[in-house]
């Protein structure tokens, strides 16, 4: 989901819905709607999209009709794809078997 998208979706709402303010996220992730009815859609740069607030029934409807929102509690911090050997980054040194002397008398 877009911004564009999303403006294009509230605009073809019959609701009278009109966003009142838009603004980016404080950490620069994505952008908030603020619709006039106390609703804000949350839509993320990586293209995921949250709506919150009050009356949102039909928010929901018109969004879902276009692409699912992103459900929270599904998150994990796992990746979906297979697991992968991590391979160190440094490679490990093996100290010198007579470590040299400092102070040679």
């Amino acid at each position: 989901m877009t911004v564009q998208q999303a403006e294009g979706i509230i605009a073809k709402m019959h609701t009278g819905v009109k966003i009142a303010y838009t603004h980016r996220f404080a950490g620069d992730r994505g952008t908030i709607l603020r619709l006039d009815n106390y609703a804000m859609i949350n839509i993320f740069d990586d293209g995921r999209y949250y709506i919150q607030g009050d009356n949102t029934d039909e928010l929901v409807i018109a969004f879902g009709l276009i692409e699912a929102a992103w459900d929270p509690d599904s998150w994990s911090p796992l990746l979906s794809g297979p697991p992968v050997a991590a391979e160190p980054v440094l490679p490990w040194k093996r100290p010198p078997e007579q470590p040299p002397k400092r102070f040679e008398f």
